[in-house]
């Protein structure tokens, strides 16, 4: 029983990674006919209405609380609209692969952005070797063909990097 469930977790595990690497595709392919800002916003639509549709079907009722709702929309903000807008917005001009790459060092900003706001002991010694270990992995499945075109489209390319900090 117990190594059904590990392999029915890989299986969940590999369609996660499927769909979130796929969006990158589909997002260069939304914004070839649909301008970047619309698209992310009917992206979203449609994410809230599936969201409101298992909350109901859960039977999970909508918060009122007035000061959590602010704090759902600068969330809503800060962590999807602005950086899938920027995205969109590059990938006018930027390769999928590319926006993929560069958005893989997400986990890296953020434990570089936890130490340096989070005003807690400094990265220990197996932290920092867990991040060069994750910055080389990066660039070994990559390729070095990969970044043949890194710098050419610079401003969209620091888009998809403010994004992902």
């Amino acid at each position: 029983m117990h190594s059904f469930s590990y392999f029915a977790e890989l299986l969940l595990l590999l369609l996660l990674a499927t769909l979130w690497g796929a969006s990158y595709t589909f997002i260069k392919l939304g914004v070839e006919s649909i301008p970047p800002l619309t698209f992310i916003a009917a992206r979203t639509t449609i994410a809230a209405v599936v969201l409101l549709a298992v909350l109901r079907w859960r039977g999970v009722r909508m918060p009122t609380d007035v000061m959590l709702w602010r704090r759902f929309l600068f969330q809503a903000c800060l962590n999807s609209v602005i950086p899938f807008t920027l995205i969109a917005w590059a990938e006018q001009s930027v390769d999928a692969g590319l926006a993929t790459i560069l958005n893989s060092s997400a986990p890296i900003f953020a434990f570089i952005l936890t130490m340096c706001l989070a005003h807690q002991r400094s990265a220990t010694g197996r932290q920092l070797f867990g991040v060069v270990c994750g910055l080389i992995g990066i660039c070994l499945i990559v390729g070095v063909q990969a970044l043949s075109g890194i710098g050419q489209q610079l401003t969209a390319e620091l888009a998809i990097v403010a994004a992902t900090v």
